[in-house]
């Protein structure tokens, strides 16, 4: 039997948060070599556990991810935890989610990936919730608003949210496309509702402010069931950031009413981009 014991569960963390990043400075080919065997020293651990699974020290698993680029790496870590029964990897996710989130935050996938079979196995869902009942007020607070957050983004979340006695993101009625609209418009809508599309919204790219009028209304009405999708109409400043100031110019000059239609719309799936819009300074 292996003994998952302290020194164990500390250095399979440690070797979790020191998987060797692209934007690292140039090492020789000696720190390579050492990075490179903690990086397999560090799987052989995840497999020594999957072999074994044991549940106190399953949280050594989930803290042994970080908020980095792990380049396929945790996979094995995922794995690792999903061999563990589903009534034990609930109790473990109930264990592990706050005190993960109060540490890292919540945003980086790594965490959301690891537990998202309590999105569908309605086992480890439910032994999750038993031992979330036990969760301090801190500890609730904590977990609950990463799961709003998850839950924003993907609908699976839904269903723990609403486990654990939490309100749960709903789609209000979608607004009409108003009639007077040109016909691009309209046609930019339909398709955005339909599949989540956005790049209508924005055709042709070759001048972005062009088409800053249709992105605002767009952004004005209320999407139904595409909410989740709202932040996606603003995905193109990744590529084309220039053209962002001239957005948040032009966002600023609206009438107040309309800046806060849109805003309110945006902060049901994108808060953090509500608050960018909301706070940039318009010159």
């Amino acid at each position: 039997m292996t003994a998952f014991d302290g020194g164990w569960r500390a250095e399979l963390v440690r070797l979790g948060g020191s998987i060797p990043q692209d934007d690292r400075p140039p090492t020789d080919p000696e720190a390579e070599a050492a990075a490179q065997a903690g990086v397999e020293r560090y799987l052989a651990m995840l497999h020594e556990f999957a072999a074994a699974p044991d549940e106190d020290a399953a949280p050594a698993v989930v803290e042994s991810l970080h908020p980095i680029d792990d380049y396929g790496v945790y996979e094995s870590a995922y794995a690792a935890l999903r061999s563990l029964p589903s009534s034990a990897f609930g109790r473990v996710a109930a264990r592990t989610i706050a005190p993960w989130v109060a540490r890292h935050g919540a945003t980086h996938h790594s965490i959301r990936t690891a537990l998202a079979p309590l999105g569908v196995d309605a086992s480890a869902r439910a032994s999750f919730v038993e031992a979330a009942s036990r969760w301090r007020p801190d500890e609730r607070v904590t977990a609950v608003e990463a799961l709003t957050e998850w839950a924003r983004e993907d609908a699976q979340w839904e269903a723990v949210l609403a486990a654990v006695g939490a309100a749960v993101p709903a789609a209000g009625a979608a607004d009409p496309i108003p009639a007077h609209w040109p016909a691009d418009w309209r046609a930019a809508t339909e398709a955005f509702r339909a599949s989540g599309r956005v790049d209508l919204a924005w055709t042709p790219e070759r001048d972005l402010t062009a088409h800053f009028d249709r992105v605002f209304a767009m952004l004005e009405l209320d999407h139904g069931a595409a909410w989740r999708d709202v932040g996606d109409l603003l995905n193109i400043f990744t590529r084309r950031i220039r053209e962002y100031p001239l957005f948040i110019a032009a966002f600023h000059a609206l009438p107040e009413a309309r800046r806060e239609r849109i805003l309110a719309n945006l902060a049901c799936s994108r808060p953090d981009a509500a608050a960018r819009l909301r706070d940039a300074p318009a010159a």
